[in-house]
């Protein structure tokens, strides 16, 4: 899509329900002090803190995504499979403009239609966690197990660092993306701070479990003819009353802000409760 029609900005604190690993491939850099596998870090505010990868956020939100999608009855592609990913099509350089963007609503699974695949680009970016504050950093110890006896293998006992108490801070964009983008989006989040989503490795011994806290989300309008919340092609507009019932405010000649502060998930799930996920995830798969 050429023209640029809305965006929001969904900014939300992830905070450590559970030990936090987010390990980096550097091991303990020569020095044996430190454990076996440390924390991804990086410099920030001049010192080195931990961080959650945008990369990572990215991988854990898609997956999920892509499981709500198949519970309203829509069917994602699988990018590791050749035979079954959102690719370059035969004759796609030939193809015109508008014959491009009618395979791309009909045929791009619903979520490569957000987080992008070969022949479109993303609607979705998602920059690194920082931490909000200092992080409380520790060790767990960890052992191989030997797969044929079930029993600690020999001679592979391992330590690894976790962050066992912080916040980070996410950014979410959205460009042109639709309103059931949205309410999916918002409905991983939700399974985030349920627990059914967890983050890094060792997850299955309970780490990486997050609280999501402090959502506030920004939603542009370019379109003045538009006073609610609009996806960029959908004709449904969704009033935002109440708590957040307010017009966009022209702050620029070429768009309107509107800001939520203090969001809820359900609340904004509530209001997009009239948004049909179901019948946009089986038009985009041309059911």
């Amino acid at each position: 899509m050429r023209e640029l029609k809305n965006e929001a900005r969904i900014s939300v604190l992830l905070y450590t329900g559970s030990a936090l690993a987010i390990r980096s491939a550097q091991g303990r850099k020569l020095d044996p002090t430190q454990p076996d596998m440390q924390c991804l870090k990086s410099r920030y505010q001049g010192k080195e803190v931990p961080i959650i990868p945008g990369s990572s956020l990215k991988g854990v939100i898609r997956s999920r995504y892509e499981k709500i999608v198949s519970l309203f009855g829509g069917k994602c592609c699988n990018i590791f499979d050749r035979q079954n990913v959102c690719s370059n099509p035969k004759g796609w350089d030939k193809k015109t403009y508008e014959e491009k963007q009618k395979y791309v609503r009909q045929r791009i699974c619903p979520a490569c239609q957000l987080f992008g695949s070969q022949i479109i680009a993303a609607r979705i970016s998602i920059a690194d966690a920082y931490p909000v504050g200092d992080c409380v950093l520790g060790e767990r110890t960890g052992v191989g197990i030997n797969r044929i006896t079930g029993a600690a293998q020999d001679k592979a006992l391992y330590d690894f660092e976790v962050v066992e108490d912080g916040k980070f801070q996410v950014e979410i964009t959205l460009k042109n993306y639709e309103l059931y983008q949205m309410k999916l989006l918002l409905y991983v989040l939700k399974d985030l701070n349920d627990g059914y989503v967890t983050l890094g490795s060792a997850s299955t011994r309970g780490n990486g479990r997050m609280k999501v806290e402090e959502m506030e989300i920004s939603l542009r309008e370019y379109r003045k003819n538009v006073t609610g919340w609009r996806g960029a092609e959908d004709a449904q507009e969704i009033p935002l009353s109440g708590k957040y019932g307010k017009g966009y405010e022209w702050a620029q000649p070429f768009y309107g802000e509107i800001k939520l502060q203090e969001c809820k998930i359900d609340e904004i799930l509530d209001i997009c409760k009239e948004v049909d996920i179901r019948n946009k995830v089986r038009r985009d798969m041309n059911v």
